[in-house]
């Protein structure tokens, strides 16, 4: 991109006056057609990394990597954190749009929002913005270096900070569009595991994105009240949808039906695929309404985990 160029685009970022970013409600416009080109990898068979029996060795060995990145089709991209960085070893989002591009969650560690960036600023060097799948730390410990980085906007934590960014009207029973250029992407709040919960629809890809709420893990109870009507609006959202794949922030349990690793484990050789499936959103909603106060329930593929 031509530097004149970059700047209008920052600039139009910065003062949002040539058009509206967001809008209420889902979705009615349409796709970019190239973006809709076919998957470039099978994320059912991707090979995350997923730690190492000594993470203290495998730190000190020449080209450890940070941020694994797999390109799914074009413009669309998932990032996954080292466990030998940090157990979560949460995964990162990355949708670009003709004008602009977003990303969800921002990592684990401090030292890993420099290298994330620098990696986001390898595919692209749109204006973006930098959202949260929620406030909890390791989603956000990376929030220094995006607030640091040139032509990024980062959207603060809490529920109060998303409603404003985003120009939610009626959170959290009603979604918004934000317009990415030929690419709008549908944010819900569901609000339950954190108080500011988002679930993300992209229809490029097909991809729902719903961080700790349904991920391939633990999934753990805030606000139970809050949390049931979430996965019911979740259920309810989806349904008219042209979904390929739900996708996690975490992969915590093992390709063993109802069996996780240990909780801050940093090696997970045998793990679950991080992709669920419409079917899961459904058998969660099921579980979840079928019980007044929640119990460990564990569902195969993730577990719902109230905390004590």
């Amino acid at each position: 991109m031509h530097r004149s160029v970059k700047r209008h685009y920052i600039a139009l970022f910065v003062l949002t006056t040539v058009r509206p970013l967001f809008s209420q409600g889902s979705s009615a416009q349409s796709v970019d057609e190239s973006l809709n080109a076919g998957p470039l990898v099978n994320l059912m068979s991707v090979d995350w990394m997923h730690g190492a029996p000594d993470c203290d060795a495998a730190r000190s060995e020449a080209g450890y990597v940070e941020w694994q990145q797999v390109q799914y089709q074009r413009d669309t991209y998932i990032f996954r954190q080292n466990k030998c960085s940090n157990y979560e070893a949460p995964f990162v989002y990355l949708f670009v749009g003709s004008e602009l591009a977003l990303s969800i969650d921002t990592g684990a560690t401090v030292e890993g929002g420099s290298k994330l960036i620098e990696a986001i600023r390898g595919i692209t060097d749109l204006p973006l913005i930098a959202a949260h799948s929620h406030g909890h730390g390791d989603h956000r410990q990376g929030d220094d270096a995006m607030r640091a980085a040139d032509g990024v906007r980062l959207v603060n934590v809490g529920a109060e900070a998303v409603q404003r960014f985003f120009r939610f009207e009626d959170w959290p029973e009603q979604p918004v569009t934000l317009d990415l250029g030929n690419r709008p992407i549908e944010l819900l709040p569901i609000p339950g595991h954190t108080d500011d919960d988002l679930a993300l629809y992209d229809p490029a890809s097909g991809f729902v994105v719903t961080g700790d709420t349904l991920c391939p893990c633990r999934l753990y109870v805030g606000d139970w009240v809050k949390l049931r009507a979430s996965i019911a609006r979740l259920a309810r959202w989806v349904g008219d949808k042209k979904i390929s794949y739900v996708m996690g922030a975490h992969i915590e349990m093992s390709n063993t039906p109802n069996v996780d690793y240990p909780i801050r484990t940093t090696y997970q050789p045998e793990e679950h695929h991080l992709p669920l499936a419409m079917s899961d959103i459904a058998k969660l909603a099921d579980a979840v309404a079928s019980m007044e106060t929640p119990a460990r329930t564990y569902l195969e593929s993730f577990i719902l985990w109230p905390r004590d």
